[in-house]
């Protein structure tokens, strides 16, 4: 079953072995497709684990684990009872954390705003200061464009 399924990738595995061993043929190719066939086939219906079958058959247990993930997901079988015990589930960030970083990050902005807003209107009052003062006193205060700093 397996085989028939993997039949493309075989082709590949086997071309690029041509190319790489040309003097030993692909005899290994198919050696290795047979063992992993058979450490897969155990798995799935003997319920053994993966260090047993990585003591029997002297392949690591990440690789055996990462086969039989690779199978099922190709061909639609659900977890084993021993992979659903053994299954952590991915890693959430803790919400205490998360929600105190957000909320302090939120009350910075809302204290940047109040700031902005402050020296926004502080500005409008000092240039409406100066148009008084310019008008009541006869005086220019601002700057003209284009004025040289006097030199002493």
């Amino acid at each position: 079953m397996l085989k028939a399924n993997l039949k493309a990738g075989l082709d590949v595995v086997n071309f690029s072995c041509s190319l790489s061993r040309p003097d030993i043929g692909c005899l290994q190719n198919n050696h290795f497709m047979d063992i992993k066939d058979k450490v897969i086939q155990e798995y799935l219906t003997t319920g053994c684990g993966y260090r047993k079958l990585q003591e029997k058959y002297g392949i690591g247990r990440a690789t055996i684990c990462n086969w039989v993930q690779i199978y099922q997901g190709i061909h639609g079988i659900s977890k084993t009872s021993l992979q659903e015990k053994h299954y952590i589930g991915p890693m959430k960030k803790k919400e205490n954390e998360a929600d105190a970083n957000q909320s302090a990050l939120l009350e910075k902005i809302a204290s940047l705003e109040r700031q902005l807003e402050h020296e926004e209107l502080r500005s409008v009052v000092l240039d409406k200061l100066i148009d008084v003062a310019e008008k009541q006193l006869n005086i220019s205060i601002r700057k003209k464009p284009g004025t040289q700093q006097s030199t002493k």
